[in-house]
């Protein structure tokens, strides 16, 4: 999630890091006495039935050159994804898992908020180049879906000082949010409050603080940044998203005529764009600027069907999860995380819906998270668990 051979010079510059790890960890796991059979839950099939189906539709995609190399990415973040189903199975690992999330996406909060910070907001922020986070946009939502995830370790963590870190950088990754001038963030960020104040206790906090923040904005942010949000309202005449609406026929018409989609970002290609025109569709090749079409457009509407499904998955465990664990003080920790992750998913449903990162690696680790948080919740705590007595941290 972080790659930070991105983010140093010299040899390391080039290396592929996570390439290194991944193969030691699964030899490692293939060496260990762990059972190595994933969970019989929908998700998992689910995310193997998508893989299936991204096969399927980049041998017959309309341009393989541009769908191949797209299409091995995505199965190795499906690939991630089904490992962390499968290997993840007790609570410390689930923490470790969380951690890492934190640590890698946190870094780019971090930067981000004082980037803002020390120049007054006068520019965009913007990920890290050459990845799927590098378009602000796509940043702004990945970190929106960060903040719950933040939250649950604030709430959980027993030592003081990692309390106060951690509220610190929810403050940063606030400011990154509105750094990165995202309209389709903004909107996510919105919708994650109002799941978080309809299920949390301190709801009525939020609302103060978010509404007292409202008022206050608008004298310390630049100019240009109220003007671009206060532009959401107007919507329906703003061009950039006309320009949405465009790519969302396009998509739908190259779907409609071909069943398996056009493969992988197909709605990009002019030729692509031009041959499935129709009125008020898009006259050259643009990105989809929407998950659901963006997968539609690939996939044809199997693909999204497999895709909703596998977002609906995700939703139905954290709801299972809630309903076994609320009489289990033990497992008061798994309540928390439960209600942080369909805050998350929630935010990525709404957001998402005008932004094009239906692949992205943060968004599927976190949905793969779910079952295995449901999985854990239905194994009873046995006495002297390596998990009865690890540290909140």
């Amino acid at each position: 999630l972080m790659q930070p051979h991105r983010e140093v010079y010299g040899f390391l510059a080039g290396a592929q890091l996570n390439l290194y790890v991944a193969g030691l960890t699964i030899i490692a796991w293939l060496a260990s006495k762990e059972r190595k059979v994933a969970p019989i839950t929908p998700l998992p099939i689910l995310l193997f039935a998508f893989g299936a189906w991204c096969c399927v539709t980049t041998y017959l995609a309309i341009d393989t050159d541009t769908a191949a190399p797209l299409l091995e990415r995505t199965l190795k973040s499906l690939l991630l994804a089904f490992f962390v189903v499968t290997i993840v199975g007790t609570r410390f690992r689930i923490q470790a898992v969380i951690w890492a999330i934190v640590i890698s996406l946190g870094f780019y909060a971090i930067k981000g908020g004082g980037f803002v910070l020390l120049t007054g907001g006068t520019h965009r922020v913007y990920g890290p180049e050459d990845t799927m986070i590098g378009d602000n946009n796509v940043l702004g939502l990945a970190l929106v879906m960060l903040l719950p995830l933040l939250n649950y370790l604030r709430v959980t963590t027993e030592r003081r000082d990692l309390r106060m870190a951690l509220l610190a950088v929810i403050g940063l990754t606030f400011i990154a949010v509105l750094g990165t001038q995202s309209r389709g963030a903004l909107v996510a960020l919105a919708a994650g409050l109002a799941v978080y104040v309809a299920r949390s206790k301190s709801g009525l906090i939020v609302v103060a603080v978010a509404a007292v923040s409202i008022m206050a904005l608008p004298q310390v942010l630049p100019k240009n940044w109220v003007e671009r949000f206060a532009s959401i309202e107007t919507a329906d005449q703003d061009t950039s998203f006309l320009q949405r609406v465009q790519a969302w026929r396009t998509s739908t018409n190259i779907a409609l005529a071909r069943p398996t989609g056009g493969g992988f970002s197909a709605v990009e290609s002019n030729e692509v764009a031009q041959t499935y025109a129709s009125a008020d569709s898009l006259k050259a090749g643009k990105a989809a600027h929407s998950i659901y079409f963006q997968v539609l457009g690939d996939h044809g509407f199997i693909g999204l069907a497999i895709f909703l499904m596998i977002l609906g998955a995700s939703l139905f465990n954290s709801a299972m999860a809630l309903a076994k664990s609320r009489d289990r003080p033990d497992l008061w920790w798994a309540r928390q995380l439960a209600v942080m992750m369909q805050v998350s998913i929630i935010s990525y449903i709404v957001g998402g819906a005008a932004l094009s990162m239906a692949y992205y690696d943060g968004v599927l680790i976190i949905l793969a998270l779910t079952a295995a948080l449901y999985q854990v919740v239905r194994k009873p705590l046995q006495e002297g668990a390596p998990d009865a007595n690890i540290p909140n941290w």
